[in-house]
């Protein structure tokens, strides 16, 4: 009797037990609700007056763009759109990092009229085409691909370093589309030299792509680019070679020391003075700028709105590096043996040969024995070595604003 006593009290059954569970885990719950605050609504995105009345401050106006959804109104996109717009009329609008921040969040949106709106930045103010073509690369990365696009890709591949550089090569691989081209091939080239390694494999990726060939297999991927470079020098001999361009050695006006004295300020030199210098290197021998020179090399009149001033410093620095189509220079050979080397125009039976030293040489077809192209542009090394500092930045200031 007394054993029996002693025994354990009974189990709770497993109904009792969920029962309880159950009950204590209602307790608790309702104990944390009492004492948790409930959740805050979204802030609702700025608007655009918001936008408008913090353009003074950089860091705000900059905070709210970045608050701005990635799906928009219509309406409201396009008044970003004119946000831009305004802003472009100042000087050195590509250094405003709302300009720069506008472009970003027109592009992510995908909306096509802000995305056509990119591409006339990009037409129209040569010292954005770096950002746009980054933007128009993120957007072909991250959402979707448009033939248009890739057409502003290849054409921004000479005008982008660094970051951009890259993102714009490692775009153009997402493209059904091939770049056929020897010149667009040479710059995807370039481009990879300039990146340096590991990001020159992105150039080594989109010539396998457009090319269909594997050149670089078994090479060593830090050597890859250099089988590349061989190989578009033996197949396009009548092209200049695929290298970087590099200063004479005694040069007194280096190119990067160019664009740094002349990028901080655009009203740097005098134009007027700079007209006179551009007689003075000859440059009207071969080029009309206005009024002025001869039609036989580029048209420079609107030159300020085609290319950055690193592209026309480089051009003029490096005049081989890149040459158009019509502008290659061209070796005649007559059959009495004489030789004359220039940018080659026709005038009915005589063929006209502008010389590197601006002299015009008329030639019967008749008299003519062989014409073949030659890499090296008519237009001489060492132009603006004969030029003082002065007279170098008031050159560049009649190109890039013209005379008064």
């Amino acid at each position: 009797m007394i054993m029996r006593e002693l025994r354990a009290p009974h189990k709770p059954t497993l109904l009792s037990a969920l029962v309880y569970t159950l009950t204590l885990s209602t307790f608790l719950t309702a104990s944390r609700a009492e004492t948790e605050e409930a959740p805050q609504p979204e802030p609702p995105p700025p608007s655009i007056d918001q936008i408008v009345a913090a353009l003074a401050d950089a860091d705000a106006a900059l905070a709210l763009l970045d608050k701005l959804p990635k799906i928009m109104e219509p309406s409201d996109l396009a008044q970003l759109r004119e946000i831009d717009r305004q802003l472009s009329t100042k000087p050195r609008v590509e250094r405003d990092p709302i300009a720069r921040k506008l472009l970003t969040v027109l592009a992510r949106t995908g909306d096509s009229r802000s995305l056509g709106y990119l591409h006339e930045v990009f037409e129209a103010a040569p010292e954005r085409r770096h950002h746009v073509a980054h933007e128009i690369a993120r957007f072909a990365l991250t959402q979707r691909r448009r033939p248009a696009d890739w057409r502003l890709l290849v054409r921004a591949v000479p005008l982008v370093d660094g970051e951009a550089a890259r993102d714009v090569l490692r775009a153009l691989q997402q493209f059904n589309e091939r770049g056929t081209k020897p010149q667009w091939q040479r710059e995807v080239i370039l481009a990879g030299l300039r990146l340096g390694s590991p990001d020159s494999q992105e150039a080594v990726r989109v010539l396998r792509l457009w090319t269909g060939e594997a050149i670089d297999d078994g090479v060593a991927p830090e050597d890859a680019l250099a089988a590349w470079q061989a190989w578009f020098d033996k197949t396009h001999p009548e092209l200049p070679p695929p290298t970087l361009p590099v200063d004479l050695p005694d040069s007194r006006h280096k190119a990067v020391e160019l664009v740094k004295l002349l990028s901080p300020s655009p009203d740097l030199g005098d134009p007027e003075r700079g007209a006179k210098v551009f007689e003075k290197a000859l440059c009207n021998k071969c080029h009309r700028y206005g009024a002025r020179g001869e039609a036989l090399g580029p048209d420079l009149t609107n030159i300020r709105q085609r290319y950055q001033l690193k592209e026309l410093v480089e051009a003029i620095v490096f005049p081989s590096q890149a040459v158009a189509d019509q502008y290659t220079t061209i070796q005649v050979r007559t059959r009495d043996g004489e030789t004359y080397s220039g940018v080659t125009a026709n005038d009915g039976n005589q063929l006209i040969v502008l010389q590197a030293n601006a002299e015009k040489k008329r030639i019967d077809r008749s008299a003519i024995d062989e014409a073949v192209p030659r890499r090296k542009s008519v237009m001489r090394d060492g132009l603006l070595e004969p030029l003082t500092r002065d007279e170098v930045v008031d050159l560049f200031a009649y190109l890039r604003r013209g005379e008064r």
